[in-house]
């Protein structure tokens, strides 16, 4: 059975956009395709066309959302082969570190009509112009609600409960590989994003077949991103490869972790996103937030205006795709999509 894997390499965040874009694929990749085009050039519906089709053929394969627009795509890879395509435009631009014997270059430029394309220049500039405030607008919504956010986590600190004996309970989980054995990667990445359609998680799909979960529970301030950096660490160490998924408001701060090896799955709960549906221990490390009711509406009011921000950006990106998207010749593209995919199949 073919199976499909949802994440985010890259959100929007209160330190404005942060990419983990190098953690699609790891260092054994045989062929990174690196996609350069403007918007509404089809990249998207180019990697989801080959996703398709290879999963079709029975490889596993991992879809990266956009969190520019949560259903578009920003890359796609294929683990069992070591093949992965990528959206290497702006905001995550991306270069080809090995050109040639690993990384290919995709320009799909190459099928634009560039006389239709200046007839609009001056529109162009424009929706570009407008889009960069909204996502400027945005990020600093976003940042005065993580400011917000670390006051109420200062003032909850002296309420933390001991939870390290109940956290030590899952260390027994992860037996030490053989003696030897180099130590464990960590692959960072995002479960979840902010996003013009909201806050959009992944992360109940991604641990639906892990039989080890357990919920780290309490409010801001808690130490529970410190107990998951405690648990990474010694999983490291044990020689596993550990799934980092860090918190799109705050890309510092841990969030969940999985060693799907062990079939583990660490996770704390946030008002972002509760994890009630995700059946688990609870740990509790501490209780849940007692914020005044000014400081919670106004993290609310500061969140929604972010999002707010963040659709208006999205209205400006849509205007601009209508462009390039006129002035595309996709049939061309088409066939150049499927000469890709039938290299992708000899690999």
């Amino acid at each position: 059975m073919t199976i499909t894997r949802h994440f985010f390499a890259g959100s929007n965040s209160g330190k404005g956009f942060h990419s983990f874009f190098d953690n699609i694929i790891g260092p054994e990749a045989k062929r990174i395709y690196l996609l350069k085009g403007g918007p509404g050039t089809g990249k998207s519906s180019f990697m989801r066309y080959i996703a398709q089709t290879v999963g079709e053929h029975g490889y596993d394969r991992e879809l990266f959302f956009c969190s520019s627009d949560s259903g578009a795509l920003d890359a796609v890879s294929f683990p069992s082969l070591g093949i992965a395509l990528v959206d290497a435009t702006a905001p995550h631009v991306m270069d080809a570190d090995l050109p040639g014997c690993r990384d290919q270059i995709l320009a799909l430029g190459d099928f634009w009509f560039k006389e239709e394309l200046d007839e609009k220049r001056a529109e162009i500039i424009e929706g570009g112009r407008i889009k960069r405030a909204h996502f400027a607008a945005a990020f600093r919504y976003f940042a005065a609600a993580l400011a917000v956010e670390e006051n109420i986590a200062a003032g909850n600190r002296s309420k933390r409960a001991d939870c390290a004996g109940q956290v030590g309970e899952i260390l027994p989980l992860i037996e030490p590989r053989r003696r030897g054995e180099h130590q464990g990667r960590v692959r960072r990445l995002f479960a979840s994003a902010l996003t013009p359609e909201g806050y959009v998680s992944h992360i109940q799909s991604l641990v639906e077949g892990l039989p080890h979960r357990f919920i780290l529970q309490g409010g801001l301030g808690m130490g529970q991103g410190e107990q998951l950096a405690a648990i990474l660490q010694y999983g490291q160490r044990a020689g596993y490869n550990v799934e980092a998924f860090h918190y799109p408001l705050n890309p510092a701060r841990l969030l969940h972790i999985t060693i799907p090896d062990l079939g583990l799955a660490v996770l704390s709960e946030l008002s972002l996103e509760p994890l009630g549906n995700i059946k688990g221990p609870r740990i509790i490390c501490g209780p849940l937030d007692r914020t005044e009711e000014k400081d919670l509406l106004l993290w609310q009011e500061l969140i929604e205006e972010g999002l707010k921000a963040l659709l208006d950006a999205q209205s400006s990106h849509i205007a601009v795709e209508e462009y390039y998207a006129g002035a595309m010749d996709f049939a061309a593209l088409t066939e150049y999509r499927d000469e890709i995919l039938a290299e992708i199949l000899l690999l």
